[in-house]
């Protein structure tokens, strides 16, 4: 495989970067969004279960662990990796995404759950949660501000981690068609087709390092 030219959508940890530089890749970093956290000094107690959606949020989680529920509801490999490592007797519950997350829960009918989120936070928890008996008392970790990069490269691959960070990418660039757009999951890559994008690569679960070596692997496929 020759060597490709990708662009990542936020800073990444520097294993990925290792094994980035270890393909012999070229890669550019725009970062399409800037994370402001939010201090967070009062969380509501008596809840049934905690959401732990992203990693942006985990600040406030860390600072509150000690009065965690039975159950914690995470995405991803990083939430349920810091969750195991911290002291408490939660049951950790990881989801791909929100959908199947909220399905769960719903199924579990509790009465009240905290959700760590950001402001911009998507509406998908609430809508499967509609008209059933959990209420949902929402606690704002960050906020995360659209940077609106302009990039002038030319790429065989873009990675984008959420919908908001395309909105951001998108709004003042454009990329070839056969340029592909690797998406760290089913919800943005839900969102990356709907602006009319056909060339998609999707992690088989939400990780960063998971979709780069998934993706390598399907590069030297193709």
């Amino acid at each position: 495989m020759s060597a490709y030219s990708v662009l990542v959508s936020k800073k990444l940890s520097q294993p990925s970067l290792a094994l980035i530089e270890s393909w012999s890749w070229k890669c550019e970093v725009a970062e399409t969004l800037t994370i402001v956290p939010t201090t967070v000094d009062e969380i509501p107690d008596n809840m049934s279960a905690w959401i732990i959606s992203s990693r942006n949020s985990w600040h406030a989680v860390a600072r509150f662990i000690e009065r965690a529920p039975a159950e914690l509801y995470c995405i991803g490999n990083w939430v349920r990796e810091q969750a195991t490592d911290l002291p408490g007797n939660s049951v950790i519950k990881t989801f791909e995404n929100m959908k199947s997350l909220a399905a769960d829960l719903k199924e579990k009918n509790y009465g009240d759950a905290l959700y760590f989120c950001g402001e911009q936070h998507r509406g998908e928890l609430e809508e499967v949660l509609q008209g059933s008996r959990t209420t949902i008392h929402k606690v704002i970790t960050h906020q995360s501000i659209l940077n609106y990069p302009v990039v002038q490269g030319e790429y065989d691959a873009v990675f984008v981690f959420s919908p908001r960070s395309v909105e951001s990418l998108l709004l003042n660039n454009t990329f070839p068609d056969q340029t592909v757009f690797a998406c760290i999951g089913e919800t943005t890559l839900s969102y990356v087709k709907s602006r009319g994008i056909a060339s998609t690569f999707c992690a088989s679960y939400p990780d960063s390092e998971l979709l780069l070596k998934e993706f390598y692997q399907h590069a030297l496929k193709s």
